[in-house]
């Protein structure tokens, strides 16, 4: 009789230790947070305000680096000259503007409903100033930028939803 009261008790002992874990992980699943979505959806735009001020910043470094133009050495290192690519420079330019845009439409990357069209004209003008860049200048810096800038771009359109061809 006594050694059934301390099985009883011993298998009590052991669904306990075994029922404790279960029950406490199951209300840790099944709780609601109602501050999850928006924190994910302000993590969202946080990196979509980001991008933003990331592509004004590359799209400046290359329009400086751009400025900067190759410098050519002639007749054996006496005379050396510098080229300055202009219609690099107004592609540059334009893009900045197209930026500058879509931050003030999408109220620096926080209201992305009203800014789809800009963002349309980001993607656009930044894969045009991609194709003309890529092969023309063969500079790291430039390369570097030009980087940056698609990866940017890329982020941009996942967040609008829009696709980026390359």
């Amino acid at each position: 009789m006594r050694n059934d009261i301390l099985s009883r008790i011993l298998l009590a002992t052991a669904l306990l230790i075994v029922a404790v874990p279960v029950v406490a992980s199951a209300q840790i699943y099944n709780r609601y947070d109602p501050y999850r979505d928006r924190d994910r959806y302000q993590s969202g735009r946080r990196d979509v305000h980001d991008a933003i001020m990331r592509l004004d910043r590359s799209s400046a470094r290359l329009q400086t680096d751009l400025y900067a133009g190759s410098e050519r050495s002639v007749l054996g290192g006496l005379l050396s000259y510098r080229s300055v690519d202009n219609s690099a420079i107004d592609e540059v330019r334009d893009f900045r503007e197209a930026v500058r845009d879509l931050r003030a439409a999408s109220r620096g990357g926080f209201d992305l409903d009203q800014s789809v069209d800009q963002a349309r004209v980001v993607l656009d003008r930044g894969m045009q100033l991609d194709r003309y860049l890529r092969l023309r200048t063969g500079r790291t810096s430039v390369d570097a930028d030009l980087a940056d800038i698609r990866s940017d771009l890329h982020r941009i359109a996942e967040a609008y939803g829009l696709s980026v061809p390359y």
